[in-house]
């Protein structure tokens, strides 16, 4: 069974450290609570949000006038060349477990924050790789149609295979329409155990060095450029050297236009990557806000390129 807290604050629930409070607040285990959860939130007739890990998200600085449910948890098996994992396993644990089942697909999102749930409604991924490289199937939960009262927990239940999820860069079906993701199966090949150990290992180590593990933040803050979207007239101000896998990372643009230390009261650019904005500690969310629109004007004067956001206003 789970516990609704009422009036609860929310900013240690997100790795940005940054939100308000909101109405009502619980985190559930199973599918059998989840279902209960949204119920009883719409017998209070209030709406009703989806939280993973928080890694990704930025919270209002007022009252979110909602019933916040957080998936907590999760069950991971391994049935031979699959991982089978509930949305609200940790990502980093079941990368862990694929290079020790000398599974080949997850090694290079070693230390990518979050959870399975939250890591494939943004499609996340790094170094070229991306979680939908391995989604075999998703297990979901439609809200569909309204009001979930008068359903029944099991026939709202569907697989989604992966074209059904409709993956795009840092993007799914996940992101645009009321499906909750339960757990999803991951297929994938056999390796060598050693050298995905190493790959993994030396992700984590540039990641460490690179990112201090204190630090108050979302990770890339704003979307990488895919170069197909991009006009020949803007691709001309591009360096072709700095162009990756077919994309315009988003931290080089931010460097072009002087972005790293640029601050707005406790919101500030990092002065170690120009795609990472910090929480010095006070940030508040209209401090992100207001920074992400200059920086996003700033680009596009300069290069003719409009950037948009990976993280997610809540």
């Amino acid at each position: 069974m789970f516990r609704v807290r009422e009036n609860c604050k929310i900013a240690d629930f997100s790795t940005f450290k940054i939100g308000g409070r909101v109405r009502f607040f619980c985190e559930v285990k199973n599918d059998k609570d989840l279902f209960e959860s949204i119920k009883l939130a719409e017998k209070k007739k209030i709406s009703w949000r989806i939280l993973g890990g928080g890694s990704n998200v930025i919270f209002p600085d007022g009252v979110l006038n909602c019933f916040l449910i957080k998936l907590i948890s999760g069950k991971i098996k391994v049935p031979g060349n699959r991982i089978v994992a509930d949305a609200g396993a940790k990502l980093d644990k079941v990368v862990k477990l694929a290079v020790k089942n000398n599974l080949v697909g997850l090694e290079k999102l070693a230390g990518i924050p979050g959870t399975i749930g939250g890591a494939i409604v943004g499609n996340a991924g790094a170094y070229g790789h991306s979680i939908s490289d391995v989604v075999e199937k998703v297990e979901i939960f439609s809200a569909e149609g309204g009001s979930v009262s008068g359903g029944d927990l099991v026939k709202n239940k569907k697989w989604f295979s992966n074209k059904d999820c409709k993956f795009g860069y840092r993007d799914s079906i996940f992101k645009k329409k009321p499906f909750i993701i339960l757990r999803a199966v991951l297929k994938m090949k056999y390796g060598d155990k050693k050298k995905l150990a190493e790959i993994s290992k030396n992700i984590i180590k540039t990641r460490n060095g690179k990112y201090p593990k204190e630090i108050k933040c979302a990770g890339s803050f704003f979307k990488n450029i895919l170069v197909k979207d991009v006009s020949s007239k803007s691709l001309a101000l591009v360096d072709e050297k700095k162009i990756v896998n077919g994309k315009i990372p988003a931290g080089y643009l931010l460097e072009g236009v002087g972005a790293r230390g640029l601050r707005i009261n406790g919101a500030k650019v990092a002065d170690f990557h120009a795609n990472f904005m910090v929480n010095n500690g006070k940030a508040k969310a209209s401090d992100i806000r207001r920074l992400a629109e200059i920086l996003k004007k700033k680009v596009k004067k300069k290069f003719g390129i409009g950037l948009r956001e990976e993280i997610r206003y809540f």
